[in-house]
C-alpha cells in the first residue's frame, strides 16, 4: 500500500528481502555465501569481555580506534578507512556523499542489486552494462558510457558470477577519472586485492566486509579504503555511532585471530575445487569459473532443480527469470551431499 508521503522514486523500489521465503531452519544452508565455520575463539573472547563492555555508555562516535586497527591490518593510515554497518552502510554512505540527482552511475549487470536500488534513492541514474556471455565486462561500452557517468560500481569477483575481473579492466575506468567503487566482499577468496591501486589513484574506494571470509555476517561490520579527501567526504555523511560496542569489539578479535580467516580461506578454496571437479563431469550442467565461496551454474528448469533440492534438504540461491543457480561453498560433507543429490535429480550416475 502507497503511504501520501512517499517519494515517487518508491514506485521504482522493492523492499530488500530474504533470498527465500521458507523457514530453513533445518535445511543445509547453501543459498546466502556464508561461511560454515564460526571463529571460536572469537567467539570466546567476546565471552570472557562482555561483561566489561560499558552498555550505558555510546560508543566512540567515530570508531577510531576498530578503524586504527583496521588500517594497521591491511597497511593504511587511519585517515584511509571507514567502517560501517555491514557493507550496505557503505553503499549507503557512498551514495549520499556522491550521488546528485540525474548523475549515471554505471553497474554491470548481474551483480548486487543494491548499487542499483541506492542509485535511484538518491536520484541518481543507474546506467545498467551487460556482462558479456562469459559473464566479464564489457569493456568497450562501459569506457564509452564513463564519458558521460559520475561512478562505476564493480563487484570482483562478483555475485553471483564469482568471476574476478583482470586489474588493467579497473586499471581502464579509473583513468577515465570517474570515480570507481570496488566491492570486494569476496576477495579473500580470490587471492586478489586492489588495494594497492589507492596509493595511485584518488578516485578509487576499495569495499572490504567481515561478513564473508571472517565468517561473522551477525556482527554486520564492513569497510572502506580510499583516499583521505574521499573518506572525509563520507565521513561527513555517514550516521554517528553507527556500530554497536559489541560489534566493535569483536571485530578487533577477529582481527588479532586472523588465522582462523586464513585456515577457513584455504579449506573453501580446497571444496570448491572439489565441487568444480565433480560438477563439471555432469554434462547438463554449464559452470561459470569461480574466484569466491560460491558456483555459479547453468541448468536446464532451475527452479525444478531448486524446489528437488529443498526437498531433500539442501537450499541454494535461485533467481527469477534467469537461466542458472548458485550454490554456497560449504563443508566437504555439505558438498558431497550437494553432487549427490544433484545426480539424483538429473538422473545422472
Amino acid at each position: 500500500m502507497k503511504s501520501k508521503f512517499d517519494r515517487e522514486i518508491l514506485d521504482q523500489l522493492l523492499p530488500y528481502a530474504s533470498e527465500v521465503s521458507i523457514s530453513d531452519g533445518d535445511l543445509v544452508r547453501l543459498h546466502a555465501n556464508e561461511l560454515p565455520w564460526r571463529n571460536e575463539a572469537v567467539m570466546w573472547s567476546l565471552r570472557d569481555s562482555i561483561l566489561d563492555i560499558p552498555s550505558n555508555r555510546y560508543p566512540e562516535v567515530t570508531n577510531s580506534e576498530l578503524r586504527s586497527k583496521i588500517a594497521e591490518y591491511i597497511g593504511y593510515k587511519n585517515e584511509n578507512v571507514l567502517v560501517g554497518n555491514g557493507s550496505d552502510e557503505i553503499i549507503d554512505t557512498i551514495g549520499k556523499a556522491f550521488i546528485e540527482p540525474l548523475d549515471k552511475v554505471l553497474i554491470p549487470s548481474p551483480t548486487f542489486s543494491l548499487y542499483s536500488a541506492i542509485t535511484r534513492v538518491y536520484s541518481g541514474v543507474p546506467i545498467i552494462i551487460p556482462l558479456t556471455s562469459e559473464y566479464m565486462l564489457h569493456m568497450e561500452k562501459l569506457l564509452s558510457e564513463a564519458k558521460n557517468a559520475k561512478i562505476a560500481i564493480i563487484c570482483s569477483p562478483n555475485n553471483p558470477t564469482g568471476v574476478l575481473y583482470p586489474e588493467d579492466e579497473i586499471k581502464a575506468l579509473l583513468d577515465t577519472g570517474i570515480l570507481v567503487v570496488l566491492d570486494e566482499a569476496y576477495g579473500e577468496f580470490s587471492g586478489y586485492t586492489g588495494l594497492p591501486l589507492i596509493n595511485e589513484y584518488d578516485n578509487l574506494i576499495v569495499m572490504k566486509t567481515f561478513s564473508k571470509a571472517f565468517g561473522l555476517a551477525g556482527f554486520r561490520t564492513g569497510y572502506c579504503v580510499g583516499s583521505k579527501t574521499v573518506i572525509e567526504s563520507m565521513s561527513k555523511v555517514i550516521l554517528p555511532y553507527n556500530l554497536n560496542m559489541i560489534s566493535t569489539k569483536t571485530i578487533e578479535f577477529a582481527i588479532d585471530h586472523a588465522d582462523f580467516m586464513n585456515e577457513a580461506v584455504k579449506r573453501i578454496i580446497e571444496n570448491r575445487g572439489y565441487l568444480f571437479r565433480e560438477m563439471e563431469k555432469i554434462k547438463e550442467v554449464k559452470l561459470v569459473p569461480s574466484k569466491t565461496n560460491f558456483i555459479l551454474f547453468e541448468v536446464e528448469n532451475p527452479r525444478k532443480i531448486y524446489e528437488e533440492l529443498i526437498k531433500r534438504g539442501i537450499l541454494i540461491r535461485y533467481f527469477e527469470g534467469k537461466k542458472y543457480l548458485r550454490v554456497s561453498v560449504g563443508t566437504y560433507e555439505n558438498c558431497v551431499k550437494f553432487i549427490s543429490d544433484l545426480k539424483e535429480i538429473l538422473n545422472v550416475r
